[in-house]
């Protein structure tokens, strides 16, 4: 009976372990613009992901095919400076996951992950709450 009991709790603890092992290596950690401001000293010798909202009207590309911009949390503003492939969905005021690198106040990457909303608007202009799916 001991035995049994043992072999359950021993299983038992190799899946929550398995478990948190798979949920923090899927997770992604990155600075808002505040964070990354009030932390600059320490985290400007290594790469970062860096979040935050693309500030409206402040996009425009340079003449050696990089695409600059500024991101904001609502509190502090960060200059970025992107040399890598645009999503689709990206906009003013979108939300984005840069991963780079900080070099004189200006954050220079060369990966972006675009966050949406979950609205959906059809052709016909009928807007769609994609999670709850409905009208």
């Amino acid at each position: 009976m001991k035995k049994n009991l043992l072999l359950v709790l021993f299983g038992i603890s190799l899946i929550v372990f398995a478990s948190i092992r798979i949920a923090s290596s899927n997770t992604i950690y990155y600075y808002t613009t505040t964070e990354a401001i009030d932390n600059i000293t320490e985290i400007s010798s290594e790469r970062i992901k860096l979040g935050g909202f693309v500030v409206s009207e402040s996009v425009s590309k340079s003449s050696i095919d990089e695409t600059n911009f500024e991101i904001t949390d609502g509190n502090k503003t960060i200059k970025i400076v992107f040399d890598g492939f645009i999503p689709e969905l990206f906009q003013d005021e979108m939300g984005v996951i840069l991963d780079g690198y900080f070099e004189n106040n200006i954050f220079y990457s060369d990966d972006m992950l675009v966050k949406h909303d979950n609205e959906y608007i059809s052709e016909d202009g009928e807007t769609y709450d994609v999670e709850n799916y409905s009208k």
